[in-house]
């Protein structure tokens, strides 16, 4: 499956203007598929980039763009069923709900993540907690998956 991803989906998905897409799209090195941590690499276009994906025929596809030094620069949720670019669920007050869920603790997150086993579990994991003992615990398990 093929996917465009251009200044007007970037606008739509992201809530953001012409130029801050316009900038996305310049600083976008690779394209990270989340669930599976595959790395592609996009196809240059006039206006954004056009990336080919395997993927179900229904559900969303998160991608993560990722700059030249492998930094998320941010993440797209793809509608399959649609065809079209979402704008992904966010935490309206983040600070105030990490106090208040117990899951938003990194160690337990971070339990939860080895359990599910996966590197894409661990990725989420750091996405979230980028820095820290716990961080660097899953760095380290990261290395050690084939």
């Amino acid at each position: 499956m093929q996917i465009s991803i251009g200044i007007e989906d970037l606008k739509s998905a992201l809530s953001i203007d012409d130029e801050a897409a316009r900038r996305k799209i310049e600083k976008t090195y690779r394209v990270r598929r989340i669930d599976d941590n595959t790395l592609i690499e996009p196809k240059r276009q006039k206006d954004g980039f056009r990336i080919t994906v395997e993927a179900p025929s229904s559900g969303l596809l998160f991608i993560d763009l990722i700059d030249e030094h492998g930094a998320p620069i941010d993440t797209l949720a793809y509608d399959l069923k649609a065809g079209k670019f979402c704008q992904p669920v966010r935490d309206p007050e983040p600070a105030a709900s990490a106090q208040a869920k117990p899951q938003a603790d990194p160690g337990r997150d971070l339990e939860l993540a080895l359990e599910i086993g996966s590197k894409a579990a661990l990725i989420v994991f750091l996405d979230h907690h980028p820095e820290g003992l716990y961080a660097d615990l899953a760095k380290a398990k990261l290395k050690e998956m084939p």
